[in-house]
């Protein structure tokens, strides 16, 4: 059983840990805070951030494409999940 600021710690390790990542497979390709941050929650559900189109798509300036590439990634288990579409 863990107590809510083992948690609350863990939880921010686990978040550094996948922006440092984000801004890995990013480069220098420009990046608003909102993109950003929508990029780590991304990575953080999915561990696909050095292989997604969307990465691709966001480091080659097609924003819109890479916007587009989120609604692709709602699946688990084979089965579309309401929370994620």
């Amino acid at each position: 059983i863990w107590t809510r600021a083992e948690c609350d710690a863990r939880l921010a390790r686990d978040l550094a840990r996948y922006a440092a990542e984000v801004d890995r497979a990013l480069g220098d390709a420009p990046t608003s805070a909102n993109a950003f941050d929508a990029l780590v929650s991304f990575h953080y559900n999915t561990g696909a951030i050095a292989r997604a189109t969307l990465t691709a798509r966001h480091k080659a300036g097609d924003r819109e494409g890479a916007a587009r590439e989120f609604a692709r990634w709602n699946r688990a288990g084979g089965r579309v999940l309401r929370g994620l579409v």
